[in-house]
């Protein structure tokens, strides 16, 4: 059947314009334009054409089905949730939500082609009586990942139940007009636009999906609707100006600054074609750092320390230590490199499933194979009281069919061969990480120190750059918030990073680190967190007891790591956070530091109290400090303190541009109501005298999470989990007022 778009004629666009538009993207919207045509025309299934599915009944059933049955709960997802929904659906329901799923998963150019055909296919698997995808369909399943399409905004796949909600409403909608409004709303764009926005409530990115799929001659591949007005925006002067900020308006002036740009361009182009998209978009010139999940900065991985058993009783040293290896058995499993994750592991060691202890097991092989990395230290032991050799990681794991045994195995620099008498009792593991356990690798590193000088170690790979623009890519501050904040740092040397929770002052200490820094290094940052029994024992230094009932003097982690820095340039700074420096007996745990950090002290030495030694801080120690000024339990810091730091208050960043670009990213409705709920919020706490701006709602409660699907449920998750709970001890006095807050929340996300 002829497709909607070929029937376009009326719609007058220049031929400039027409071959501006990229092939593949046109061809993508064209291939499902047969499904389109029957949605705004006779209403039958592509997928099965004896059957009309576009139908008011068909679409109130769905709509009904999943926005009045709604399955509540995290611990499903959103398509065992759709199972339950259309248990019993009648066949034309099913059809319908497995074409509009199809629709709404046809122009993702990340999506995998066959996870769009699994998707439809279990749609389509509660039907009574089967179809067979037609090869049509399945050469549209079949496109590749990464060929065409728009990348959508990260809530985009999370929300397919509003979406079919939205869509079943328009069909509605549609279903209801007179058929002059459905005829002229077919050959006008903006008409067909405009009957999609009075369907009822908007949702942007599937509108803008299913505009751009019926009409890729007039609308641009983008589902975010912010995205939309930020490329506008930035070209609105090739048209003379924008004409306004309504979907209509941004739309058409798209179109009007794709014709500007036609003209010159002589290739065609989507708006993130290079040389396009620095004209709206400066900032694409610049350096991007790695990303990892969530969309921040990975943290750069220290040295790990491992102890390692080459074989019960070191059987296997020999061997090992001659050929510059180090390897490990349960040759079984065949090449570690095949399994995706520690269960899979525990699977192929159990495959009766008996559930017996295979933790230390599985913990062993999946870190020789993913944890290890090139240039950590290894010490090899034999039972529990002796250290046979020293080495350092030379290469990844490999798997070795052609060995007798002992297959998994990596490449070591053995540095030091011999025999030492372990410190007490080592673990019977065959492989431990003890990276944590600092006075113990201390203790270990100790015995080779009067071995010769081993051989220069690997070179270590690249440090990633930092600087002022990653900073402010991440952190929701201010261009001129972060300058006052640079040179505080510079002038004071130490700095307390105050605000209520959730404005990210750990995570902005970190980065300010590296940004003055220069370099994601974290060989020059330490970290440490203060509580109320914290001591300068545990801070500088003191005695602590050992197995044999004695005391030993031992170094605290400030005393080391001013050691590492004094060690190093003068001109390289280093970093030491505190995180709730507050939590702590400031006089108690600095002792004579309280002088010594001093900027103006730097470099002058004083005596210790547990070692007779002079020593000063160096002078490119820096000291960052966290408070957290709405816990009502912790007393204020003394003035003497006061004095040695400067303070730097951190407020709320939802407006900065960061957390701006992060919502632009998002595209989610749910989310732009809940940051405007939050903002209603922070000012009633601001006027409340009991409270007040230290105690307001931080933009990391809704910052990108690292660690789980950026989607309805964490949003619901965070007001019910995180919000609530504090709006409760907040007016733990006044229940009515966190009550009236708790449901204003809840609100924002309907």
């Amino acid at each position: 059947m002829q497709c909607v778009t070929d029937a376009l004629a009326p719609f007058d666009v220049s031929s400039e314009v027409s071959t501006s538009r990229p092939t593949q993207e046109m061809t993508l919207a064209r291939q499902v334009g047969e499904v389109i045509t029957h949605m705004l025309g006779d209403g039958r299934s592509v997928l099965d054409p004896e059957t009309r599915i576009w139908t008011a009944d068909a679409a109130q059933e769905l709509r009904a089905r999943v926005e009045d049955n709604p399955v509540v709960g995290t611990d499903q997802g959103q398509w065992d949730k759709l199972d339950k929904q259309l248990q019993d659906a009648p066949r034309e329901v099913v059809l319908l939500a497995a074409e509009l799923v199809l629709l709404r998963e046809h122009p993702l150019r990340s999506a995998l082609p066959d996870t769009r055909r699994a998707h439809v296919e279990r749609v389509l698997s509660h039907l009574d009586r089967p179809v067979t995808l037609s090869e049509t369909v399945s050469t549209w399943l079949a496109r590749p990942a990464g060929t065409a399409g728009f990348e959508p905004g990260s809530w985009y796949n999370g929300a397919m139940w509003r979406h079919l909600i939205w869509a079943a409403t328009f069909v509605l909608h549609w279903e209801g007009l007179p058929e002059e409004a459905r005829e002229a709303a077919r050959l006008d764009p903006w008409r067909l636009q405009q009957e999609m926005l009075d369907s009822g409530d908007d949702r942007s990115d599937i509108r803008n999906t299913l505009q751009f799929l019926a009409r890729p001659d007039a609308f641009e591949p983008i589902s975010s609707a912010r995205m939309k007005a930020r490329i506008r925006d930035g070209l609105a002067n090739r048209i003379d100006g924008a004409t306004g900020d309504d979907p209509v308006s941004i739309d058409r002036n798209l179109l009007a600054i794709r014709a500007a740009l036609a003209g010159d361009a002589t290739t065609p182009f989507h708006f993130w074609t290079p040389g396009i998209r620095e004209l709206w978009d400066p900032a694409s010139t610049e350096t991007e750092p790695p990303q990892a999940g969530g969309g921040t900065l990975a943290e750069p991985r220290r040295r790990h320390f491992w102890l390692y058993s080459p074989g019960p009783q070191a059987s296997e040293w020999g061997e090992f230590s001659a050929n510059g290896i180090m390897a490990i058995g349960w040759d079984a499993l065949d090449d570690l490199a095949t399994y995706p994750d520690r269960e899979a592991i525990r699977a192929a060691l159990d495959p009766e499933g008996t559930e017996g202890s295979l933790k230390n097991a599985v913990l062993a092989v999946w870190q020789f194979q993913n944890d290890i990395a090139v240039g950590d230290i290894v010490y090899a032991k034999r039972g529990r009281r002796e250290i046979v050799g020293r080495g350092e990681v030379i290469s990844a794991a490999r798997y070795e069919p052609e060995r007798a045994a002992y297959k998994h195995v990596r490449s070591v620099r053995w540095t030091h061969v011999g025999a030492w008498e372990h410190p007490g009792d080592a673990v019977t593991k065959t492989l431990t990480d003890i990276t944590a356990v600092h006075d113990y690798v201390e203790s270990l590193e100790s015995l080779f120190t009067d071995e010769p000088e081993p051989a220069p170690p690997a070179a270590p790979a690249s440090i990633p750059a930092y600087d002022r623009k990653a900073f402010l890519r991440e952190v929701y501050i201010s261009d001129e918030q972060y300058e006052r904040l640079h040179g505080l740092v510079a002038r004071k040397k130490n700095v307390i990073l105050a605000g209520p929770p959730g404005v990210g002052k750990t995570f902005a200490a970190k980065r300010l680190a590296y940004a003055m820094m220069g370099a994601q290094d974290p060989s020059r940052v330490e970290m440490v967190q203060f509580h109320q029994s914290s001591s300068y024992e545990d801070f500088m230094m003191g005695y602590r007891p050992t197995e044999s009932g004695g005391f030993v003097l031992t170094e605290g982690p400030f005393y080391r790591f001013c050691e590492e820095a004094r060690a190093d340039d003068e001109r390289r700074p280093y970093f030491f956070i505190i995180d709730e420096i507050n939590r702590g007996n400031m006089s108690k745990i600095f002792g004579e530091l309280l002088m010594l950090i001093e900027a103006d002290k730097r470099g002058q030495g004083l005596r210790l109290l547990y070692k007779n030694e002079t020593f000063a801080v160096p002078k490119n120690v820096h000291i960052l400090g966290m408070m957290n000024t709405a816990d009502r339990s912790l007393a204020v810091l003394d003035y003497a303190l006061r004095r040695r730091f400067g303070f730097f208050e951190m407020r709320p960043g939802f407006k900065s541009a960061g957390f701006v670009r992060w919502q632009e990213e998002a595209d989610n409705p749910t989310l732009d109501n809940l940051v405007t709920a939050i903002l209603e919020l922070n000012e009633a706490i601001a006027d409340d005298p009991a409270l007040g701006q230290g105690f307001a709602i931080g933009h990391s409660f809704l910052s990108r999470p690292a660690d789980s699907a950026a989607d309805d449920l964490w949003l619901q998750s965070v007001v019910e989990d995180e919000l609530i709970p504090l709006l409760d001890e907040y007016w733990f006095d006044e229940p009515a007022r966190a009550e009236e807050w708790s449901q204003r929340l809840r609100a924002a996300l309907t």
